[in-house]
């Protein structure tokens, strides 16, 4: 049913993710080059708090904070655009009666574009600083795309709530500033105590985020045990978004307009 529809709609997703795109670009002065400068500009304050704390200082160390960012960046970034999808086109809605959950995965695809166009540096620095590609690169695809099921497992419920409870974003966005500190964005997750690693990991960022350094920082595979765990709560997640979705996408309309 959820292909069904999305193949139905690919025409009206793509169109809406280009115009997003576009969209995005003409609002800043540098265009598409801001996609590149934020989290660049991000990685560098990261790494001077980071070094000055600890000491690390090296290539190695802005490789290790620039994963971290750009994997939180696209993550809180497409959840947050999607929270407020349905909500903002309302008034389109009202008019034509699409599903629902097209409007936060059009915020998601112009997150991941984002993203995806980004992590060309990553690549390239891994490259220039003696991690070449390897065999475990060959993990990159499967983590990226777990990540993006979660990223859609939790925006789908969020913007359904949103449209319901406006309050629900600042309760969001402030849920994401603690767990910005405790997914391992600015810090090595082997640095945590062994008696706490454990639940770190029930993290699923944490865990995309440190299996992205072991495959590009210390090219090794990522460690299995981990991302079973991840698996299991993204896929358990993604299938609760989408009947939550189910019930609500005739009801909605309803609710707000009573």
């Amino acid at each position: 049913m959820f292909l069904q529809t999305i193949r139905r709609y690919a025409d009206i997703i793509l169109y809406r993710t280009i115009a997003g795109i576009k969209s995005e670009s003409r609002q800043r002065y540098l265009g598409y080059l801001w996609f590149f400068l934020e989290p660049l500009l991000s990685t560098s304050v990261f790494y001077v708090a980071y070094s000055q704390i600890t000491g690390s200082r090296g290539p190695d160390s802005v490789l290790m904070i620039l994963i971290g960012a750009l994997l939180w960046q696209w993550f809180e970034g497409a959840i947050m655009a999607g929270a407020n999808s349905i909500k903002s086109k309302f008034h389109v809605l009202n008019q034509c009666n699409l599903p629902k959950f097209l409007f936060p995965l059009v915020s998601i695809a112009v997150h991941t574009w984002k993203f995806l166009c980004v992590s060309v540096v990553i690549f390239l620095l891994a490259f220039f600083i003696g991690h070449p590609p390897n065999i475990h690169w060959l993990y990159l695809p499967l983590f990226f795309v777990l990540q993006l099921l979660l990223i859609i497992s939790i925006s789908l419920p969020i913007s359904i709530g949103v449209t319901l409870w406006a309050d629900l974003q600042i309760v969001v966005s402030s849920v994401f500033r603690i767990f910005f500190f405790i997914s391992g964005i600015f810090f090595d997750s082997r640095q945590i105590p062994e008696n706490l690693r454990e639940y770190f990991y029930y993290n699923p960022m944490a865990v995309f985020i440190d299996a992205g350094r072991a495959i590009l920082l210390r090219n090794e595979a990522p460690a299995l045990e981990q991302l079973e765990i991840a698996i299991i709560v993204t896929l358990l997640l993604f299938v609760t978004a989408f009947f939550l979705h189910g019930y609500y996408d005739k009801k909605i309309l309803k609710l707000i307009n009573a």
